[in-house]
């Protein structure tokens, strides 16, 4: 995952937004969760959507490899981030936003199990050979009726070297179809407005009820 630390290191952060995504203002409702649920977003960065998380009442529980994505986060928002010292990482928090500074696949969160989480950018994150591990994850850090919403891209992956990779549907539907109902709310061509040297690219919104 050094990729990313290189990535951060030199400031290419185009997948970073200046406001919350859409897809998360305009789906969010539909998994139907009390406001004092707790989030996990994975892979976090520093997104803005977890600002919109904790205004809706939520306890926001992010993790992110890159340190300096966490601290960026923080000094943005002008908040003093306690930080604890924890087996598998470090932990900043701040009201209701606790960001650890981990690997996905070895935390353990003191907030565990979550209610529900957000994926906008971490799956797509993540090579084929990881993404099995990912959803076994996923499964430990949340309660057995728990929720989530799931943004991907599918494009010819030949055509690109990722990431972002490329996450068919049809994939989506395996991965998870045996621990969670798999419903996509949302299909998009955009292939325009992501300009790049591709013959397709789409984005999909997925609800998962885990069951």
């Amino acid at each position: 995952m050094s990729i990313w630390h290189q990535r951060w290191d030199e400031n290419r952060i185009g997948f970073h937004r200046l406001e919350a995504n859409p897809t998360l203002t305009d789906h969010w409702s539909k998994l139907s969760l009390d406001s004092d649920a707790k989030v996990l977003v994975p892979l976090c960065g520093k997104s803005l959507d977890m600002h919109w998380l904790k205004q809706l009442g939520h306890t926001v529980v992010g993790i992110e490899l890159v340190e300096k994505a966490i601290t960026q986060f923080f000094d943005d928002a002008s908040a003093l981030a306690l930080q604890e010292s924890k087996q598998t990482g470090t932990k900043y928090s701040a009201e209701n936003i606790h960001l650890y500074h981990a690997d996905f696949f070895k935390v353990q969160p003191d907030e565990m199990p979550v209610e529900a989480w957000y994926d906008r950018a971490a799956l797509v994150a993540l090579p084929s050979t990881m993404r099995q591990a990912y959803v076994e994850q996923l499964l430990n850090l949340t309660t057995k009726d728990s929720k989530g919403l799931m943004v991907t891209f599918d494009y010819p992956q030949e055509e690109m070297q990722g990431p972002p990779f490329a996450l068919p549907d049809s994939e989506v539907e395996s991965l998870f179809s045996q621990h969670f109902t798999v419903e996509r709310v949302q299909w998009t061509d955009v292939l325009e407005q992501e300009q790049r040297d591709l013959t397709r690219c789409s984005l999909s919104v997925f609800v998962l009820n885990r069951r």
